[in-house]
C-alpha cells in the first residue's frame, strides 16, 4: 500500500519535544529552586492576563442574596461577588457554628457536573440532594470542609450551572458553556481558566476581609477543572498556604494532549513555561496536597505518578519535604478526601 503523505499526526505529535520546557531540569539548590518558582509565577501572570480586567485592589462588592439555610453543624448563604465590570459571581459560604476562634478559610472549586451546587450537596431549590456516584465524584467536599469547621466560599465557576451563557440555561444541567465561551475568549488573550482564576483570587480576597477567617490560612481545593483552577490560583496569590488539588496532577502530553477534554483546559503558549508539574512545584516551599486515582481515566495514573517524582525532586531541593502530600487512592476520577479533608482544616 502506499505510503500517504498528508496526516497531521507526526507534526501534531512532534510538536511537544519542540515547545515543551522543563525549567527545573538542572535545579539543584533551595536558592535555585525558589528563583525558578518566582520565574514561573511571574511569566504565569502573563498568559492568564487576569490584571488586564479585573482590579483587585478595588472595594469588594459582595451582596448577600438569600437568607441563610440553617445546618447542624453550619449555615449557608448565597452571595453575589462582582468580579470586575460586567461579571458578577454566585457564590455560597458556609459559616461553621459556634467559631470560638479565626478559623481556616478554604476557596472550594468545583469540578464538571452541575455546578456549585455539585460540592454543595443542595438542589436548585437549596434542598438537600441524595447522590448517585456520577453526582458524587465530587464527594460535596465544600459541605465537608465546613463540617469540620473551615469558613468554605464555593463560586459558580465560569461556564458552569448558573454562569452558563443565557442561551444554554434551558439545556440540561451538565450541558456547560465551556466550548462557546473558551473560543470566544482566545480573541482577547484570554480562556476560561483566566476567568475561573479571576473568581478564585476575589473569593480568597473575600475570605481574608471575612472576621471569622485567619488570613495567614486561605487555602484553595479543586477537582478536576477546579483543580486547575486551584492550581493556578495558588501559583499567583502567594497568601494562599495550603493547596489541595485532586484529579488533574498529571502531564499535558499524557492527558488533555492525549485524550479527549472539554476545550477550558486548554492554554495557549502554557508549555513553553512549563509541564503540569512544574506549576506544582513552584508552590515549594508552600503546602500542597495532590489526590491522584489508581482508575482515573482522564489523568492516567502512570503519568500522574510521573509527575508526582518530579514535584517530589523539586520539593525536596527546596527543603520542604514536609510540606508536600501525595494520595494514590485505588478509585476512580474523583474527590479522595481521607487525608486532605482533615489536613486541610488544621
Amino acid at each position: 500500500m502506499k505510503k500517504y503523505q498528508y496526516y497531521p499526526d507526526e507534526f501534531m505529535s512532534g510538536l511537544y519535544g519542540k515547545f515543551k520546557n522543563e525549567p527545573y531540569k538542572n535545579v539543584s539548590s533551595k536558592e535555585e529552586a525558589l528563583a525558578t518558582g518566582k520565574a514561573i509565577r511571574e511569566k504565569t501572570e502573563k498568559i492568564f492576563n487576569i490584571n488586564k480586567f479585573c482590579d483587585f485592589n478595588a472595594k469588594t462588592e459582595f451582596e448577600k442574596k438569600s437568607d441563610a439555610v440553617d445546618y447542624p453543624n453550619y449555615t449557608l448563604q448565597k452571595y453575589s461577588l462582582k468580579i470586575c465590570d460586567g461579571l458578577i459571581s454566585a457564590v455560597y459560604m458556609l459559616t461553621p457554628k459556634n467559631i470560638s476562634k479565626k478559623t481556616v478559610g478554604v476557596v472550594a472549586l468545583c469540578g464538571h457536573g452541575y455546578g456549585v451546587r455539585q460540592i454543595l450537596n443542595i438542589k436548585k431549590n437549596g434542598n438537600k440532594k441524595h447522590f448517585r456516584y456520577i453526582d458524587n465524584y465530587q464527594k460535596s467536599f465544600a459541605v465537608e470542609l465546613a463540617e469540620r469547621g473551615c469558613v468554605v466560599i464555593a463560586p459558580e465557576l465560569f461556564g458552569f450551572g448558573e454562569a452558563r451563557l443565557k442561551k444554554d440555561l434551558r439545556k440540561p444541567f451538565y450541558i456547560s458553556s465551556c466550548d462557546e465561551l473558551s473560543h470566544h475568549l482566545l480573541p482577547y488573550g484570554l480562556t476560561t481558566a483566566s476567568i475561573r482564576i479571576a473568581q478564585a483570587l476575589m473569593c480568597a480576597k473575600v475570605l481574608r476581609e471575612n472576621d471569622s477567617v485567619d488570613e495567614n490560612k486561605i487555602s484553595v481545593m479543586g477537582i478536576s477543572g477546579g483543580g486547575l483552577t486551584a492550581l493556578y490560583t495558588s501559583v499567583l496569590d502567594e497568601r494562599i498556604n495550603k493547596t489541595v488539588v485532586s484529579g488533574y496532577i498529571n502531564t499535558f502530553r499524557d492527558s488533555i494532549l492525549s485524550l479527549w477534554h472539554c476545550p477550558d483546559n486548554y492554554i495557549p503558549g502554557i508549555l513553553e513555561i512549563g509541564e503540569i508539574y512544574d506549576f506544582a512545584s513552584a508552590l515549594a516551599p508552600r503546602e500542597l496536597f495532590i489526590e491522584s486515582g489508581k482508575k482515573d481515566k482522564l489523568f492516567p495514573i502512570n503519568a500522574s505518578v510521573t509527575a508526582h517524582e518530579n514535584i517530589r525532586r523539586v520539593y525536596e531541593i527546596a527543603d520542604a519535604k514536609d510540606k508536600l502530600h501525595i494520595d494514590v487512592f485505588n478509585g476512580k476520577h474523583s474527590v479522595w478526601g481521607e487525608n486532605s479533608f482533615d489536613w486541610l482544616a488544621k
